[in-house]
């Protein structure tokens, strides 16, 4: 049976899911077989027991927006790679909405590493070095966000 998430007390490890039969059915950690925490809203499988209570769930996985979360992954990595620390700031605060706070001290230092392109040879090696570690480190927080904003919605 699908059905959604209506709840999860993480101090207690028990959550509430109204089922597609419009009944409510609750589960604990046990019953949760995702590598990651259960939240609110989040779309998902189980089997129904008796008493009320669901075992076995899994999130049910929307492949439109896993597509979706790819490209946004790659626009990142274009952003970064042609805009360097400005397309860090970009994927960071728009395409990942992390808040300002969090974005400016990567886009800074990723502005440092940029002024070491002047320095010949350690400079560019630091530069390129640094340059890849933020197109891959982008590339995950704009596909984790998007996963994360996606399965509040799904």
């Amino acid at each position: 049976m699908q059905g959604t998430i209506l709840g999860y007390d993480v101090e207690n490890q028990t959550g509430t899911i109204s089922g597609n039969d419009e009944k409510r059915y609750k589960f604990d950690k046990s019953h949760w077989k995702e590598s990651f925490p259960p939240q609110k809203e989040m779309l998902v499988d189980f089997d129904p027991i008796e008493d009320g209570k669901a075992e076995d769930v899994f999130q049910v996985r929307d492949k439109a927006a896993e597509t979706n979360d790819t490209v946004m992954g790659l626009l990142s990595v274009a952003l970064t790679f042609f805009l360097g620390f400005i397309g860090t700031f970009i994927s960071r605060l728009v395409l990942s909405k992390q808040p300002i706070g969090a974005t400016l001290i990567p886009t800074a230092i990723h502005f440092v590493i940029t002024l070491l392109v002047f320095v010949p040879v350690i400079g560019w090696l630091v530069y390129l070095a640094g340059t890849i570690y933020y197109i891959i480190k982008n590339y995950q927080l704009v596909v984790n966000s998007s996963v994360a904003s996606s399965n509040k919605y799904a």
